[in-house]
């Protein structure tokens, strides 16, 4: 997979920044005018109708970070490395393009324009390097004042989310793996076995060595389900607490506890995580009672501190609507999703609920899932069939969302009362593609979030014909890990009488010998298991089979299998024909009227090296002949032997077996 991939445009809303392919396309400017108006219009609602003491929780982005000159610029650089752990550097050196591991984006705000705003009488909640912003809470008043500052750029609200919660939906249960398997994995086996999760278990997969930040509610840690689960580091961004929960208002774990549990939760027989073997992160970002209400700056911060503590991964299942409109989904325009983005930039793959507002007025997506490389995770049933609450896309600039789908109706996890429970929702899918997403990161360390996010659209099973209800697709997590997988063989086209000898084989798990087995195929047509990695299919076109068919060519090792669709077409007879044969200098390919257009003349040495395809400058039309010169395609005459010449057409293709002299 390339690197080099376009990440997508992200414009802060302080117009800085354009990230493509993980960095940036030129050097971000060291100071940009104000924007007029700075109070952003939304914002200027808002006050209108309040009071001049009432307070409201607020973005102030700056112009600048203190540094006008590119030394100053360097002589900080050169000191941020002490603010990340070792893994968080390891990790931007193995996951991004950037040709340098830190730039302006990681320096911290200018402490001298935060003090002048607490001079003023601005409370600070949150600073962000990322925005250059602080979160603040301040009165109208205050406001006002704080706008004609030189160093504001711009003061617009900050977003809360009231998540609406999925409604009650049916949920089946069926079963693919052996019985032993399948009662190790309990009542979680359904929501695991639909994306192909429990087969990368059985071959060693289970996310060790990746590092999961989770950014969520409070975590009840005391959970028997988390025994067994490595927590690197937590903190409550919330409370301002260094552990992630509520120690008060229990219900405030409810929500933390489940995710956690759906990807990391370990109870053999009972619940099993998505990654089980992955390390985590916890980061309290959510306040749920009451109003049911989070603020993004919460989780701006988190998502910063992630990138510190060296995540691999962001999961995620929040969304936020409030100050939003649907022409704000552009990926470029709320700060959580900027944020999201540029977590990405710095080798993070950031996993998102897609929202469960698809059977309201505001059906979309909720941000930060319309980033341009950020993973939205929408929400199906057993069955694979889409749950009517989970959000549809497209974004406002028209991008397919969500990206992926995974198990959301009737999930198993635990509950923070102690017990476990089911639970409904793009909140629990989210998780177990995430644990997916760590499964693969074990299998390729060297991926980049966007070789990573590739990977995984590619395996929806609606990749060739995406929508915005179902998105790509649901995950396949085995066939996303390319670990074992049948050798794609193209469409093939015959006339009657001709014969048809095609050989599949395998890629991966080099010491299993597959087992193949065909279905669908023509009934005169001979498939044999040769039990050396390769199958083989025999047949001669008959005048019954004229027409399109499709057959299947299945390979199954242990718990590992693959299949691939066979398009195979059978016309009347063509009027091909190739002569002299054997041949001293020249050799004719005659292609008679039925056959349509060539497409295609290529020749071949028994080996399969290509020795020419030049066929057009040798074409005559008036008598629909091609002449070989017996030379290839760089001049050089080519020896004596065996060649074969494959003739493509529109209706059909040919092969032919011929000796030069």
């Amino acid at each position: 997979m390339k690197k080099n991939f376009i990440i997508g445009s992200v414009i802060l809303a302080v117009s800085f920044f354009i990230l493509m392919a993980g960095k940036s396309t030129a050097d971000p400017p060291l100071k940009i005018e104000p924007r007029s108006p700075i109070i952003s219009p939304r914002l200027a609602d808002s006050l209108n109708v309040m009071s001049a003491d009432d307070k409201i929780k607020v973005w102030i982005f700056f112009t600048d970070k203190g540094i006008f000159d590119n030394q100053a610029l360097k002589r900080t650089l050169e000191s941020i490395e002490n603010n990340f752990t070792q893994r968080a550097v390891t990790r931007r050196k193995n996951r991004t393009d950037n040709p340098e591991l830190f730039d302006f984006y990681d320096i911290p705000v200018n402490d001298e324009y935060v003090r002048q705003l607490e001079s003023a009488g601005v409370e600070i909640l949150r600073r962000s390097r990322w925005l250059n912003a602080v979160a603040a809470d301040i009165d109208k008043e205050l406001l006002s004042e704080i706008a004609s500052y030189p160093f504001i750029y711009e003061i617009k609200p900050v977003a809360v989310s009231r998540r609406k919660p999925a409604p009650p939906d049916s949920f089946r249960r069926g079963d693919v793996l052996p019985d032993s398997v399948i009662e190790w994995y309990g009542l979680s086996y359904t929501q695991l076995n639909l994306e192909n999760i429990p087969v990368l278990h059985q071959f060693g997969y289970t996310g060790e060595g990746v590092l999961v930040a989770m950014l969520d509610a409070g975590f009840e840690l005391s959970h028997p389900a988390f025994s067994d689960v490595t927590i690197i580091d937590q903190y409550d961004f919330v409370d301002d607490d260094p552990i992630a929960k509520d120690p008060d208002n229990t219900n405030e774990n409810r929500h933390g506890t489940l995710v956690l549990s759906i990807i990391g939760g370990y109870v053999p027989d009972n619940l099993i995580g998505s990654a089980y073997g992955a390390e985590f992160l916890l980061a309290r970002t959510e306040l749920v009672a009451q109003e049911i209400i989070e603020e993004e700056h919460n989780w701006v911060a988190a998502a910063e501190w992630a990138d510190q503590q060296g995540a691999d991964i962001i999961s995620t299942s929040l969304g936020y609507l409030d100050w939003y409109e649907y022409s704000d989904l552009d990926g470029n325009t709320a700060p959580i999703t900027i944020a999201a983005d540029l977590a990405v930039s710095r080798g993070i793959a950031v996993f998102s609920s897609a929202g469960n507002e698809r059977s309201s007025e505001f059906h979309y997506i909720t941000p930060p899932s319309d980033g341009d490389s950020v993973i939205a995770v929408g929400s199906v049933n057993s069955l694979g069939i889409i749950a009517n609450s989970s959000s549809a896309g497209p974004t406002y600039d028209g991008r397919v969302k969500p990206e992926i789908l995974a198990m959301g109706v009737g999930v198993y996890g635990a509950s923070y009362t102690g017990g476990y429970t089911y639970a409904n929702g793009t909140s629990m899918a989210a998780p177990i593609a995430a644990g997916a997403g760590a499964i693969l990161l074990q299998a390729y360390p060297e991926w980049s979030p966007v070789d990573l996010r590739e990977a995984m659209i590619r395996s929806g099973d609606r990749y060739d014909n995406p929508d915005t209800v179902y998105g790509y697709g649901l995950l396949d997590a085995f066939e996303a890990s390319q670990l074992f997988y049948i050798n794609p063989v193209e469409p093939i086209i015959i006339a009657v009488g001709d014969t048809l000898d095609v050989t599949f084989s395998v890629t991966g798990l080099q010491d299993s010998i597959p087992a193949f087995y065909a279905d669908n195929i023509p009934s005169t047509a001979v498939f044999e298991d040769n039990g050396d990695r390769t199958a083989g299919l025999y047949y001669i076109g008959i005048s019954d089979d004229i027409g399109l068919k499709t057959f299947q060519i299945v390979a199954q090792t242990g718990s590992a299998m693959d299949m691939i669709d066979v398009s195979l077409t059978v016309l009347a007879q063509g009027n091909i024909a190739v002569g002299p044969n054997p041949f001293d200098d020249t050799l004719a390919i005659f292609i008679g009227p039925d056959n349509g257009q060539i497409t295609d003349i290529t020749i071949h040495t028994p080996n399969g090296e290509k020795v020419w395809q030049d066929f057009t400058d040798s074409y005559n039309m008036t008598t629909s002949t091609v002449v070989w010169n017996g030379r290839n395609s760089r001049g050089s005459e080519v020896g004596s032997g065996v060649y074969f010449v494959v003739v493509r057409t529109e209706r059909t293709v040919k092969k032919f077996k011929v000796f030069k002299r």
